[in-house]
């Protein structure tokens, strides 16, 4: 076996083990906030002269059932409260906590008077920002629900599936080899503009993904190893690192559809490549015609090209807030660029893969600009054809892989 399927091997079984604890995380998450406290009628009875925060023969003040909450909360050996108090405060990590919450929710539903109704609150605020007098706006329970459960467990599932997905298939196919072995020919590929604008575009898009990462993912994986001093650092470079990085990636996408949009439109080529899935589930060599761009490169292209002009529009409305959207606008706002920017990073996982390990020769093109000859001949016979054409004028060279 070649150490190609041996690492696809192991890394599909990693893979697979973060699929299940992110699973089982998933299956345990709850968005419901547990009670901590209750406090009973503060009404004072007819003729007491007792004050607010003091107790009454028959009944415990709010100071009082506050200062027994924080006790136990502090209590390592977590006892339960003692006498009057015991009706009003629920000791911390009670096993019928949720279901203590979603009766009492329940009630909330049935007696409106316990609630009142889902309307935006607005104040006096100090604060220079828009929007800073809003002090409740009933969307944000439903925006925090989307972000915490469906887009981030939803991300993971995604990121881990590909890579899961791609990882089994080097472990079956093994990589995809060039069949009529190299030439010891090379043929131009890509020209330096061509390349340099796709490393800076890569490496931008790189940045822009790991900083992202760490602000969706950042509370929930680096809080617990780093505290919240760490992480307010680590997120706060994150911010300015993708928002710094989106310059040179937006320019770099712009200068690709210049350089390579004709190429990449959409011709019936393109689907017999995709029924025939590129011809890389064997060693036949006679693959699926293609052009200087192959269907899989093509959607590539067009995912960068779209995906990045929709995070272009949401990442300005995020960086700019309130200067053209609301509240309900920008919840949707940061719920599409994190969707989007997901999808891409799936996207570029599985264009990594096939660029590097997955096949053969194929990372020749953006290192050295030149593939071999046999390369060519067989995953782009069309736009070989033309090369041909030029061999007077563009000779070949000897091969220098950069494997």
């Amino acid at each position: 076996m070649s150490p190609y399927r041996i690492g696809g091997g192991i890394a599909a079984l990693v893979l697979a083990v973060l699929l299940v604890v992110v699973t089982v995380q998933w299956l345990r998450y709850s968005d419901l906030v547990w009670p901590t406290v209750s406090i009973g009628p503060t009404t004072q009875p007819s003729g007491s002269s007792a004050t607010v925060g003091q107790s009454t023969a028959s009944e415990p003040s709010v100071t009082d059932v506050l200062a027994e909450r924080t006790r136990l909360q502090a209590d390592e050996a977590n006892r339960k409260p003692s006498g009057e108090n015991e009706n009003f405060v629920f000791q911390r990590g009670v096993s019928n906590g949720d279901s203590i919450a979603r009766e009492w929710l329940q009630q909330a539903a049935e007696q409106h008077e316990l609630l009142t109704p889902p309307r935006d609150v607005s104040g006096l605020s100090s604060l220079p920002y828009r929007n800073a007098d809003r002090l409740e706006q009933p969307e944000g329970r439903d925006w925090r629900s989307e972000h915490n459960s469906p887009v981030r467990f939803g991300g993971s599932w995604l990121i881990f599936g590909i890579s899961l997905a791609l990882a089994l298939f080097l472990f079956a196919r093994g990589r995809i080899q060039i069949v009529e072995g190299r030439s010891g020919e090379t043929v131009p590929r890509f020209n330096a503009i061509e390349r340099a604008n796709h490393w800076m575009t890569a490496s931008a898009f790189i940045i822009m993904g790991l900083t992202g990462l760490v602000i969706l993912y950042g509370k929930p994986l680096l809080l617990p190893l780093i505290g919240e001093h760490g992480l307010g650092r680590v997120a706060w470079w994150s911010a300015w690192l993708h928002m710094s990085a989106a310059v040179p990636f937006v320019l770099g996408i712009l200068v690709m559809a210049v350089l390579w949009l004709r190429e990449n439109l959409i011709t019936r080529l393109d689907l017999e490549w995709l029924r025939r899935f590129g011809g890389f589930l064997n060693d036949d060599p006679h693959k699926p015609s293609a052009d200087r761009f192959n269907a899989g490169q093509k959607l590539v292209f067009w995912g960068v090209f779209l995906g990045g002009l929709a995070a272009l529009a949401s990442g300005l409305a995020l960086m700019f807030p309130f200067h053209w959207l609301g509240y309900h606008g920008m919840q949707w706002a940061q719920l599409m660029h994190a969707i989007v920017g997901l999808l891409m990073v799936a996207l570029i996982i599985g264009h990594i893969y096939i660029g590097t390990v997955g096949m053969e020769g194929a990372v020749d093109a953006m290192w050295s600009g030149r593939v071999d000859r046999n390369w060519a001949k067989e995953h782009h016979d069309r736009w070989y054809a033309r090369i041909i054409n030029e061999w007077p004028r563009r000779p070949s060279r000897p091969a220098t892989p950069a494997e």
